[in-house]
């Protein structure tokens, strides 16, 4: 008896974070890492290889459900920003990627996890991974921030869908805030004539002002945990 979770971009960042806090703190829990690399290495933890960007490969893409856990987790962590350009300047098969990864993926892992454990009568959770940039313009981040507002749009219809059909799925996305993680790296590595808050996130950095990726894991955790208590199905870890 026992939680299993299916967690998107494990081989780093917030997902690595999580899936380590989970098997470090969790003894009877197990994971099934997603991501292109594996990284983890654990008894209680399975990799499976795959490109979030390959439709192909996501449409084929199939949840190993055990049946006796008492409950199911899939974390949509795994995150793209792109090419951080203006529109009008970005490379286009990069602004593909970006919605390939951060909302086609997670819409059709959605919707294989919530097809898939119909008929299982254990917990199940959906966590998704948004941004506060779901929420205000940011330049040369315009593709990003669509597919965050996306997600905070999805997570409102698959709840709106589970009243509708008396579903108990916990579905709910979480604004972890800013991170320090390889997309912090990407954002500080940009050219600033592209991207006019540039000189912020480096400031950022320099100052000691970006969350760790084991806090946010831990924070992660705390949602899970007392999920029933959160009224709205936006929820940032800022306020916890």
């Amino acid at each position: 008896m026992s939680k299993h979770y299916f967690i998107t971009g494990t081989s780093s960042g917030i997902g690595k974070a999580y899936a380590e806090f989970i098997l470090d703190n969790e003894a009877d829990s197990y994971v099934v890492g997603i991501s292109r690399r594996e990284v983890i290495s654990h008894e209680r933890y399975t990799h499976i290889a795959l490109d979030l960007a390959n439709r192909e490969a996501i449409s084929h893409f199939q949840f190993d459900f055990e049946e006796k856990a008492t409950e199911l987790i899939l974390l949509n962590n795994a995150g793209y920003i792109g090419d951080i350009k203006r529109i009008g300047e970005a490379d286009t098969e990069s602004l593909f990627k970006v919605i390939d990864i951060n909302v086609s993926a997670v819409l059709v892992l959605c919707n294989s996890f919530i097809k898939q454990s119909k008929n299982l009568t254990c917990n199940k959770t959906i966590l998704n991974i948004s941004s506060g940039a779901a929420n205000y313009p940011i330049d040369a981040w315009a593709p990003y921030c669509t597919s965050k507002a996306a997600i905070d749009h999805l997570t409102n219809c698959l709840v709106h869908e589970q009243d509708l059909t008396g579903g108990k799925i916990q579905i709910k996305s979480v604004s972890p805030g800013v991170v320090d993680t390889e997309m912090q790296q990407a954002i500080r590595s940009s050219n600033e004539k592209d991207f006019s808050r540039h000189n912020h996130f480096v400031n950022l950095h320099e100052n000691g002002e970006l969350a760790s990726p084991k806090l946010i894991a831990q924070k992660l955790s705390t949602v899970l945990n007392n999920i029933g208590d959160f009224s709205s199905n936006i929820i940032s870890l800022r306020d916890i």
